[in-house]
C-alpha cells in the first residue's frame, strides 16, 4: 500500500505555491512574469530542497541556491563573450553548424575552469548544481530571452523555490505542549531495534520532539562509546544517565558529571578477591574525563572477543595492566560460564555484600557466556533519576522501560510504560503497556502524549485499561 507522509504533503504544497507565483506575477504584469520568473525551475529547486530534517533543508537550499547563483553567473560571462565577439563572425563567414561547434567546445572547456574554482575553494558539493546551471544558461533554448535575463530568471526562480520549501519546511501550527512531563527512557528492547540502532523514523521525530522542547533523556546501563553511536545526530539537551546511574553524561560536551565511584573497601575486598585466583577483571575508571579500561590476560575467549570488539573505540581508553588502588573504579565486568559467575558472586557477598551489586546478562555474540557487572550499591537507576529530578524539577515524570534493571527507575516515575516485548517482570509492574513491540510506535506514542491537551486524563484512562486486560488474562 502507498505511503503519504507528511514530506510528500508538504513537497506537494511548496510545488504548488511555486505554480501559482507564476500566476500572481501574470495578473501583475504578463511580461514581467515571462520574462523574470520560471515555474519550472523554481518547482525543481522546491523539490529538490524538501527534506524531513530542517538541518538538511537547509543544506540542500545552500547547496541549490548558491550553485546556481555561481553556474548562473559564469555562464552568463562565457555567453556574453562569445556573443560579442565571435558568435555573429562565425554565423556569417562559416554557417550556423560552426558557430554550434565552437560553443559547445568552449562550453567544454570552460566547465573545467567552473570545476576547478570550486574544488580550489572546497565547495566541491556545489559542483554538480554549478554545473547544470551553466550548461542551462550556454546550451539550452532561452525563448529568445537575451541571456543576462534568462541567466537572471534562473537564478532568481531558483532562491524563490527554494525560499518557498524552507517557509513550509519550518511551519508549525500552533499548538499546546507538556514541557512539565519529563520523559527518560532505556534502551535495549525499548527505543532500539533487534539490530540495536534506532529507526530513521525514531530519529527523524526525537529529533523534532525535543528541539519543539520536550524534555527527554535516556538511563542505560551502557557507556559513551555505544551511545555516541546509536544517537548520532539526536540533539540531546539534558544529561544522561548512563552505566546504570554510576555517572550522568553531557553527550553535546562529551563530560562525565556526578561520578559514583566503588567504595575503598569494595574495591579493595574485589581485588584482593581477584588477585588470589589470579583471574582478569575489566575494570573501568574515570580518569581525567576519559573512560579508560584496565585488563590482564584474558579469562577465556569471551572475555577476549568482547576486548577485540571494542578495542579501537574513541571513547574507550584500554590498557593492559592492573589499575593503581589510588583510581577509583566505577565498576567492573567479567565474561564465564553463568555457574562460575554465580560463585563469584556468592564469596563477593561474603566479603563486601552491603557495598556492591550484581547485574548477570547474557553475552549474546556466544552462547553459554554470561556478564557479570559490579558496582556499587550506592547508586541505580531510580537514585540518578531521583538525583536528576532534585536538578531539574519537573511536575510528571514518565519511564520507558524493558529490563529487569528498569524496574526501580519505573517506580520511580508517576507513570511507567512498557512494550509488549519487555521482559515480563517489567510488564508485570508498568502501569501502561503498548500493545506493540515496534520502537516506533513507543516514540509516536510520546509524542501524542507532548501534544495532548490533558495528558494526565489520557494516562489514567491508559493505567485502568492496562490493568483490566492484565487482570482478564490472569482468569
Amino acid at each position: 500500500m502507498l505511503k503519504f507522509g507528511l514530506r510528500n504533503i508538504k513537497t506537494a504544497i511548496a510545488l504548488m505555491l511555486t505554480l501559482c507565483i507564476e500566476i500572481i506575477f501574470y495578473f501583475i504584469s504578463p511580461d514581467f512574469a515571462t520574462t523574470w520568473y520560471s515555474p519550472f525551475f523554481a518547482g525543481i529547486a522546491a523539490v529538490y530542497t524538501m527534506q524531513r530534517e530542517n538541518s538538511k533543508s537547509f543544506a540542500l537550499a545552500r547547496i541549490r541556491s548558491f550553485g546556481s547563483i555561481f553556474g548562473g553567473i559564469f555562464g552568463m560571462v562565457v555567453v556574453l563573450m562569445y556573443e560579442s565577439i565571435l558568435k555573429d563572425y562565425l554565423i556569417d563567414h562559416y554557417g550556423y553548424v560552426l558557430h554550434l561547434i565552437v560553443l559547445y567546445a568552449l562550453t567544454a572547456i570552460f566547465i573545467t575552469l567552473l570545476i576547478a574554482i570550486l574544488v580550489r575553494f572546497k565547495q566541491h558539493d556545489l559542483v554538480f548544481v554549478s554545473a547544470l546551471t551553466y550548461l542551462s544558461v550556454t546550451i539550452s533554448l532561452r525563448n529568445n530571452l537575451p541571456v543576462f535575463v534568462f541567466a537572471t530568471n534562473r537564478i532568481s526562480s531558483t532562491i524563490i523555490g527554494v525560499l518557498i520549501t524552507l517557509l513550509i519546511n519550518n511551519f508549525r501550527l500552533s499548538c499546546h505542549k507538556n514541557q512539565d512531563i519529563l520523559f527518560v527512557s532505556g534502551l535495549d528492547e525499548c527505543l532500539l531495534t533487534n539490530e540495536k540502532r534506532l529507526t530513521p523514523y525514531t530519529t527523524y521525530t526525537l529529533t523534532t520532539l525535543i528541539r519543539d522542547g520536550l524534555n527527554f533523556t535516556i538511563s542505560t546501563t551502557r557507556t559513551p562509546a555505544s551511545l555516541s553511536k546509536i544517537l548520532l545526530g539526536i540533539p540531546l539537551k539534558l544529561e544522561l544517565m548512563i552505566m546504570n546511574g554510576v555517572v550522568n553524561y553531557d553527550i553535546s560536551k562529551e563530560t562525565f558529571t556526578d561520578i559514583k565511584p566503588m567504595s575503598k573497601l569494595a574495591q579493595d575486598g574485589i581485588h584482593d578477591y581477584f588477585s588470589k585466583l589470579d583471574r582478569n577483571i575489566f575494570s573501568y575508571a574515570i580518569i581525567d574525563q576519559a573512560l579508560s579500561i584496565y585488563h590482564t590476560t584474558f579469562e577465556n575467549e569471551a572475555e577476549e572477543r568482547f576486548y577485540l570488539d571494542r578495542k579501537n573505540d574513541y571513547f574507550r581508553n584500554h590498557i593492559k595492566g592492573k589499575i593503581s588502588s589510588n583510581d577509583p573504579v566505577v565498576f567492573y565486568i567479567l565474561l564465564d560460564k553463568l555457574s562460575t559467575i554465580e560463585a563469584y558472586v556468592s564469596d563477593l557477598k561474603a566479603i563486601c555484600e552491603k557495598e556492591i551489586s550484581f547485574q548477570i546478562y547474557p553475552y549474546t555474540k556466544m552462547v553459554d557466556y554470561f556478564f557479570l557487572k559490579i558496582h556499587t550499591s550506592h547508586t541505580s537507576k531510580k537514585l540518578a533519576l531521583d538525583h536528576f529530578l532534585s536538578k531539574h524539577p519537573l511536575k510528571t515524570v514518565i519511564a520507558f522501560g524493558s529490563k529487569s534493571f528498569d524496574i526501580d527507575m519505573m517506580h520511580s516515575s508517576d507513570y511507567s510504560i512498557a512494550l509488549n516485548s519487555a521482559d515480563e517482570k517489567v510488564k508485570a509492574i508498568a502501569d501502561i503497556i503498548l500493545p506493540s513491540d515496534d520502537p516506533d510506535d513507543l516514540v509516536k506514542w510520546m509524542k501524542r502524549v507532548y501534544y495532548m491537551k490533558k495528558p494526565v486524563e489520557y494516562l489514567n484512562r491508559m493505567v485502568i485499561t492496562t490493568k483490566y486486560n492484565q487482570t482478564q488474562s490472569t482468569k
